[in-house]
């Protein structure tokens, strides 16, 4: 039986923390994130398994920070590297200082918000006929989207032909932009990074909602717009679902080779 107090009690030299799917690490100026081997699963009684569109999403993140460093000046983190590796994916950008956005007083919160909306406006002249990630074919739905597992191991491909029918453009959108995901520093309330681009894409502009005007999570709270089911119908009407497999651990390829060959 293995959980996460057992991967956090024996964690790796650098490891700075380790969740029911992913663990984190900070070595010199890199922040590291991967996901677990099936070895590290948690154990439990409902049959859960982490995500099996994290690795997904994490290119989706590297493929974003990567064309918002091209293309515009909002402060991302510098991408060092994104790959797969026995049975795991591998994550890890520069190491940016600031303190978390939750942590400030309102009158500090009321003056990065103000640079906050530049970035948003930045956002939103962003346009394409299509929607979906630049560089990427599948896009990841908001984290809002999968409430109760809903689809949870499945991202999504832009039906084709989209471009040709469709008069909609869409626009940038960040799709966790929570208090959670802004960095800022300390002294000159300047913001340092804005994280965890794995949801972003082009969208209808009606999916990023404000979540950043409040602490909490990017998904609705009571009294809130919950536009999640909207969301669910306009995924199935633009895209096709792609069902994404767990990564194998090179043994586990060995085996199901070898038990393929004998079939």
């Amino acid at each position: 039986m293995v959980t996460t107090g057992d991967l956090n009690r024996h964690a790796e030299e650098c490891c700075t923390g380790a969740t029911q799917d992913k663990k984190y690490f900070e070595a010199g100026n890199a922040f590291i994130k991967r996901t677990l081997r099936r070895h590290e699963w948690p154990t439990n009684s409902i049959g859960w398994r982490p995500s099996a569109a994290l690795p997904q999403r994490w290119k989706t993140d590297a493929a974003i920070i990567t064309y918002l460093r091209e293309h515009t000046n909002i402060p991302v983190p510098r991408l060092l590297f994104a790959y797969e590796d026995d049975g795991a994916f591998t994550f890890s950008t520069e190491l940016v200082s600031g303190v978390n956005m939750t942590s400030l007083t309102d009158a500090q919160k009321a003056v990065v918000t103000v640079e906050l909306q530049q970035h948003i406006a930045t956002l939103k002249a962003l346009r394409s006929k299509t929607p979906g990630v630049p560089g990427e074919t599948l896009l990841c739905a908001p984290m809002r989207v999968h409430t109760r597992f809903w689809k949870s191991h499945s991202c999504w491909r832009p039906k084709a032909g989209l471009q040709d029918r469709n008069e909609e453009e869409y626009v940038f959108c960040h799709n966790d932009l929570g208090q959670h995901n802004i960095l800022v520093h300390p002294e000159t309330l300047k913001i340092t990074a804005v994280l965890d681009w794995e949801y972003g894409g082009f969208y209808p502009a009606w999916f990023e909602q404000p979540y950043w005007t409040r602490p909490g999570p990017s998904a609705p709270l009571d009294g809130e717009e919950d536009d999640r089911e909207r969301c669910r119908q306009w995924l199935f009407e633009h895209c096709d679902e792609v069902v994404m497999p767990h990564l194998l651990s090179f043994t586990e390829k060995m085996e199901a080779e070898e038990k393929m060959a004998k079939e």
